[in-house]
């Protein structure tokens, strides 16, 4: 990949740490001018930070710090691209929250927090941002998926819902691209240490599972080298694969149903995340990285 964003303009939701901030840094290393998104804290801007990083090493970046599941947000931080950098090339929906609770423990005030944050959070953006892209006929969107969306996961139910939802907008956004356009959506589904899954995961896997791998990865996908559209990429610790949705054969009911399904043959089919994880990073089986 010829690596060179010169001229092109990003940006990336929830980039005030983990994985969005490696895609913010990733990009403006390249020659990529940023936007630099996150909600503050406490009053203080948590975006920034990192733009002042990105700017001290002699990049380009400004901050939007805004919560991304309003729509004056989404608005925003595209407007605050096109007036300090003069258009939108690439969007990374990155944004997202998630809390483990079982499904009837988790209030409905809870699981729309996750919902608008993951959800709107990516509409509305995409959707500021989509005519802009159609009008110059070059764009590059980046959905975050997870395995939670593609497998389930224990204690997820709204998180792994939003998740799933990413591979429908970006199948869809694929499909709308007007003839003749080089506009290319594709889903990244993460594995990587961040505060989101230091839950989970020991510190000792921070290095190994580090963000940076990742961004690598979304790197391409927001690059112009970048063919593909509507794709899903399961990645992380420096390996990637492409993960596909299929069907069986088609079979005929007859009287009985349940014989019918009987006759379909099984696909492969992770049972969880975490199974699928486990098949993506090996040494998860293991309990430590390699040394």
């Amino acid at each position: 990949m010829a690596a060179d964003f010169t001229g092109r303009v990003a940006i990336v939701t929830g980039a005030a740490t983990g994985l969005g901030r490696a895609y913010a840094m990733w990009l403006a290393r390249h020659g990529c001018a940023v936007v630099v998104n996150n909600r503050p804290r406490d009053g203080a801007s948590r975006a920034q930070p990192v733009v002042g990083e990105i700017v001290a090493a002699g990049g380009k970046a400004i901050a939007h710090d805004g919560a991304v599941e309003t729509e004056e947000a989404g608005r925003a931080m595209v407007t605050t691209a096109i007036e300090h950098f003069g258009r939108i090339d690439i969007l990374i929906c990155n944004a997202g929250v998630q809390w483990f609770e079982d499904f009837d423990g988790m209030d409905l005030a809870a699981n729309r927090a996750i919902i608008d944050v993951g959800m709107w959070g990516t509409l509305y953006p995409l959707h500021a941002a989509w005519p802009h892209m159609v009008k110059q006929g070059y764009g590059r969107v980046v959905l975050t998926g997870s395995g939670a969306g593609l497998w389930g996961q224990v204690k997820s139910v709204p998180y792994s819902a939003v998740k799933a939802a990413m591979i429908g907008i970006a199948r869809g956004i694929a499909l709308d691209v007007p003839e003749g356009a080089d506009i290319r959506a594709n889903v990244i589904a993460p594995v990587a240490y961040t505060s989101m899954s230091n839950s989970v995961l020991g510190r000792e896997w921070a290095d190994f599972l580090s963000p940076d791998h990742v961004a690598r990865i979304v790197g391409w996908l927001a690059s112009e080298d970048c063919r593909e559209s509507g794709m899903i990429y399961h990645g992380g610790a420096g390996r990637v694969r492409r993960t596909r949705l299929i069907e069986s054969e088609t079979v005929e009911l007859g009287d009985d149903v349940g014989a019918a399904l009987a006759t379909i043959p099984d696909g492969h089919e992770p049972t969880s995340s975490f199974a699928a994880g486990a098949e993506l990073i090996p040494e998860f089986a293991t309990g430590s990285p390699p040394r």
